[in-house]
This record gives C-alpha cells, structure tokens and sequence, in this order.
C-alpha cells in the first residue's frame, strides 16, 4: 500500500506517494543526497542560478549511475567467465575418473 510522504529538495515541498518502507528510505536519502550536492554547488558557484546548479547535480548522478552501471556489468561478465571456468573444471574432474 502507498505511503504519503513529504519529500524537501531544494527548498521546495514535495508530495509523493512511496510503495513500499525501503522505497520511502531510497527516497529519503535520494533527497538528502541531492540536497547536500546542491550545498556543495552552491558554495562552489554561489552567482549560478539554482536552475544552473540543479543541473550539475543531475549530470553528476547520471556519471555515477552509468559508472555502476558499467562497473556492474563487468563484475556480471566476469561472474559468467568464472562460472563456466567452474563448470569446465568440474567437468574435467568428472572425465577423469
């Protein structure tokens, strides 16, 4: 069942609705996350609009989820390469007895 909550992300209220308690918690944390960094913008660059710095709080986001993503699916292809290692190992041990 949806959950109401009030999410504040850059000074503005936000009414969203979280499917599940872990959700809430992401969305928490999201909003925490991206209010800091917004801190952070704005101490670096205190003359750029707020529009300016939420947009290099996107791009820095979208990085650090397409850098996990890629390093997720390297860890996945080498997860694959070992495993068929291991099943032509055991295999290999099975043939030789």
């Amino acid at each position: 069942m949806d959950q109401n909550i009030t999410l504040n992300i850059a000074g503005n209220q936000f009414q969203l609705k979280a499917s599940t308690p872990d959700m809430e918690r992401l969305m928490r944390i999201a909003a925490e996350d991206i209010n800091k960094m917004l801190d952070r913008y704005t101490e670096r660059y205190p003359d750029k609009k707020l529009e300016e710095k939420l947009l290099f709080v996107t791009l820095t986001q979208a990085v650090s989820r397409l850098t996990a993503q890629s390093k997720l699916n390297a860890a996945m292809a080498e997860a694959e390469s070992l495993a068929n290692k291991l099943a032509d190992y055991l295999k290999d041990i099975d043939s030789n007895r």
